[in-house]
Parts: C-alpha cells; sequence; structure tokens
C-alpha cells in the first residue's frame, strides 16, 4: 500500500500542532512558520494527502484509506511528541520531502 498520502497527513497535523501555542517550542525550529500560516498549510496538506489517496485508490477506497493513514500519523505525531516534541515536529518536513520522491517514481 502507498503511503505517500500517510507522509502528507503527518506533515499536515504537524502544521496544526505548530499553529497551537501549546505545542511551539521556545527556540524556534529550522523554517517553523507562523501560527497562522502553518494552520493554513496544515489544512492544505490534508486537502493535498485525501486528493492524493482519492486519485492513488479511486475515490470509494481512496477515502477509506486516507482516514486509516491518517489515524496512523495521528498516532505516530501524538507518541513522538510525549517522547520527543521538537523531533516530532521537524520531521514533518521531511516526510512531506519522501512523499513527494514516491510521488515522482
Amino acid at each position: 500500500m502507498p503511503l505517500e498520502s500517510g507522509l502528507i497527513a503527518y506533515a499536515a497535523l504537524a502544521n496544526l500542532a505548530l499553529a497551537r501555542p501549546k505545542h511551539r517550542p521556545m527556540s524556534p525550529l529550522l523554517l517553523m512558520a507562523s501560527p497562522a500560516v502553518a494552520r493554513k498549510l496544515g489544512v492544505l496538506l490534508l486537502l493535498l494527502s485525501v486528493l492524493t489517496a482519492m486519485l492513488r485508490f479511486g475515490v470509494a477506497q481512496g477515502v477509506v484509506g486516507w482516514i486509516g493513514q491518517l489515524c496512523v500519523a495521528g498516532a505516530v505525531l501524538v507518541l513522538l511528541m510525549s517522547w520527543r516534541s521538537r523531533v516530532a515536529l521537524m520531521l514533518g518536513l521531511p516526510a512531506l520531502l519522501v512523499a513527494m520522491l514516491v510521488m515522482l517514481f
């Protein structure tokens, strides 16, 4: 099963976490967006994630696959944020880049 929609969903959830003051690190991360930009980017990445799943699997199976991958991405983000929050937030960009590379090949 292709995982690019799950990787994009992870990046989206990491951006949505960065939009909340509770999860923003005190010292800024590399390439950290403002809360408003992070929120908008998170929503756009969620839309890209669902569109990727729909194009890959078709509409009916794509939505079901996307929900499953979104749940796994959310669980991974929550577990990483409870252990190493800075690492969890910094992994959003590499996850997005890997997903784009997987979609190209």
